[in-house]
């Protein structure tokens, strides 16, 4: 596939998403009005944020997203879910989950335009990562969300991943289940990484590729209550390393 190609077909792709953000925002505003003073976990607004991604997901027709494992993920039984980060695409694959999940995302995300507001009223919970007191504020925040029913969706590494190796799991995730007495669902992925070219040309989408994601096996509330953190830790990343490996081989063997 020509890069020349790739390029016109970046353009069309990211102006589509721009314009069709600038029609569904108003709808977005209307599903909140009508539903915040009810629905206190923000299901429906959720719901009509998970449509917004599958939007996109669906302008990119070289993604191929394949998803295993969804019924593992509880409805109306908080958890904390954990997952690998490589990319930008990260947030928009795991859309695909289709449960009712609260993000944690960075401050700076908050201010962006369309994805702030779907953070904000969809009750999303901000970190910034430079501040002690923040941190303590999203444990505040993601116990009363989980409190209410929701789970909560955490990068443990914090930030991406130059390269496929999970940087250090940083201890919210692990802190949050051990307070709130939950179990913990790790969920692996591979692919988004090869979404866009890189350096100057990031914008550009780099052709066919296959997006691969696993919920694993839950680690139980009584095993998590059992465990130190630094332990707990260490335990969910080797899983994680686990499962990752399996699906990087498995791709291997399919390709």
């Amino acid at each position: 596939m020509s890069q020349f190609f790739l390029k016109i077909y970046s353009v069309l792709a990211w102006t589509a998403m721009g314009l069709t953000s600038v029609f569904i925002t108003p709808f977005f505003l209307l599903v909140w009005v009508l539903t915040f003073w009810w629905d206190k976990r923000r299901l429906v607004a959720h719901m009509m944020g998970t449509f917004w991604a599958w939007h996109y997901q669906s302008l990119i027709i070289f993604w191929k997203l394949r998803l295993e494992g969804r019924k593992k993920i509880p409805w109306n039984r908080p958890v904390v879910l954990v997952a690998n980060h490589r990319s930008l695409v990260d947030v928009l694959a795991l859309y695909k989950v289709r449960r009712p999940v609260k993000w944690v995302s960075k401050a700076e995300n908050f201010r962006l335009p369309f994805i702030g507001m779907v953070l904000s009223l969809s009750n999303c919970i901000r970190i910034n990562r430079e501040s002690l007191r923040s941190g303590l504020q999203f444990i505040s925040q993601a116990e009363k969300e989980m409190k209410k029913g929701s789970s909560v969706m955490i990068f443990p590494e914090g930030t991406r991943s130059k390269t496929k190796e999970m940087r250090p799991f940083r201890d919210g995730a692990f802190i949050l289940a051990k307070k709130i007495h939950s179990g913990i669902i790790p969920i692996v992925h591979t692919g988004t990484e090869n979404a866009f070219s890189r350096g100057k040309n990031a914008w550009v989408l780099k052709g066919k590729t296959k997006i691969n994601i696993r919920v694993l096996d839950e680690i139980p509330a009584e095993q998590v209550a059992n465990m130190e953190t630094e332990a707990l830790k260490q335990y969910t990343r080797e899983i994680m390393e686990q499962g990752i490996a399996e699906l990087e081989s498995e791709n291997l063997r399919i390709n």
